[in-house]
């Protein structure tokens, strides 16, 4: 065998960029004896695609979209046309593809992705080709310090007769506050729950979970068909916290905890048509006959707050007093009933773009590792299949109660798991993330 290595190595061993950046790195080629070929390409695509199906009796209809964001070509060795002879030995090819900032998010879910790979491709005379392809992740930062809301605290309120098996069991009264609205993925929540229970009913739990709603277009095949989209919500829930809250029948009690925020991708999903991504915190105290919850949007972003308008999680009256989002009192299935909050206060953001990637960033813990291999790939394409796009981590230091830097190796090709890691504490004057954290190709 001629091909003794072949393969694709970014410059991030991570392979994550950030849209308005390059996908930088360099394709690898070690042959044991010249290779006649008619060239080496390195084919770079972006695009998202959503697919579902609904089904009626016998009859089945299935809803598409897609969009194109990355289609390019580049060629390392040959002209295409006329057969070269490629020396033996290691050979390295860079390459450096600019890309646009307006390009969405990775992500990858259950009924669609946004999905961007390159795939290098050894063109050979007469034999099969042979190929190597490697997924990659693009982030679209969403800067929270340019959300208008995501300082805010938010307050929610639920109330429900709880009915026994046989006649009314009384009032269960549910009230909670969260420290702001806007969070980055390793940040903690902090929130708070306060239930009145005036029932017959205890309430013996407590569940806190995050709910991200991802809403697909797309547009029947249907030769009957308008042409107008069709919209498909999947729900995806992380569970936050499960443990024990007591609260015995006609009394009252106090919580107050923190949890944190997992590996996701941002809100909204910027720059995709077709995907739309929105997160709820989801409270619901535990008690038999009752399905009291309290639901309440958040934002996911991938830069925090400098000075986030609240630090800790305040009362149910001075979330309203500091111009909480004015969800209003919601009913059993969390439908909202009334708003009473005032509006949000105003104020002004004059801080700069913040281009710079955070510390470092994990594997999406929702959609897990997917399988990416499509029709243009064969048993002669190289490379892992399974893979997962990792997102923006920051790390909080509970003790500093400020996030904390890590610094990694400068050589990106080391392996990560010989990477010495230390930690930094942020100054706590005014601001919670470094003046300039490390690149992602520092990482």
């Amino acid at each position: 065998m001629k091909l003794d290595e072949f393969e694709i190595r970014f410059d991030n061993n991570r392979g994550v960029f950030t849209a308005g950046q390059s996908v930088s790195g360099c394709v690898v080629l070690k042959l044991t004896k010249p290779m006649k070929m008619k060239c080496l390409l390195l084919y770079f695509e972006g695009r998202s695609k959503s697919h579902w199906e609904v089904k009626q009796g016998r009859s089945k209809t299935d809803y598409r979209a897609s969009e194109n964001y990355i289609n390019h070509t580049m060629t390392l060795f040959g002209s295409g046309v006329q057969i070269a002879e490629h020396p033996s030995g290691f050979h390295s090819y860079p390459f450096n593809l600019p890309i646009s900032a307006n390009l969405p998010s990775s992500f990858e879910g259950r009924r669609g992705y946004i999905r961007y790979f390159c795939r290098a491709t050894i063109k050979r005379p007469w034999k099969f080709d042979e190929h190597f392809k490697r997924a990659f992740t693009v982030i679209h930062h969403l800067d929270l310090n340019f959300e208008p809301i995501a300082g805010m605290p938010v307050w929610g309120e639920a109330e429900e007769t709880v009915e026994g098996c046989c006649c009314t069991s009384g009032v269960i009264h549910a009230k909670t506050t969260l420290n702001k609205t806007g969070f980055v993925p390793g940040e903690p929540i902090d929130y708070t729950i306060d239930v009145q229970n005036r029932s017959d009913t205890p309430i013996t739990g407590l569940e806190v979970e995050l709910r991200q709603i991802v809403k697909y277009t797309g547009y029947s095949d249907s030769i009957f068909s308008s042409g107008n989209p069709k919209f498909h919500s999947k729900v995806n829930t992380f569970p936050l916290f499960t443990g024990p809250f007591s609260v015995s029948k006609n009394s009252e009690e106090h919580l107050s905890r923190s949890v944190c925020v997992p590996a996701v991708p941002p809100s909204r999903l910027d720059g995709c048509g077709i995907i739309e991504i929105s997160y709820h915190i989801h409270i619901q105290p535990i008690a038999r006959w009752s399905n009291l919850k309290i639901s309440r949007e958040i934002l996911i972003g991938t830069i925090p707050l400098q000075n986030p308008m609240a630090t800790g999680p305040p009362s149910f009256n001075e979330a309203i007093s500091q111009g909480a989002p004015p969800f209003g009192i919601s009913g059993p299935s969390g439908d909202h009933i009334a708003s009473t909050a005032p509006s949000a206060p105003s104020y002004e953001l004059t801080l700069p773009p913040y281009p710079e990637a955070p510390p470092s960033y994990e594997e999406c813990v929702l959609s897990g590792r997917v399988e990416i291999r499509d029709e243009n790939d064969d048993e002669h394409t190289q490379g892992s299949s399974s893979w997962a796009p990792s997102y923006p981590y920051y790390h909080w230091n509970p003790n500093t109660q400020h996030f904390q830097m890590v610094a990694t190796a400068q050589n990106s090709s080391l392996d990560p798991g010989n990477i010495t890691v230390t930690t930094t504490d942020i100054p706590p004057e005014g601001t919670s993330i470094p003046d300039r954290p490390p690149a992602y190709d520092q990482l």
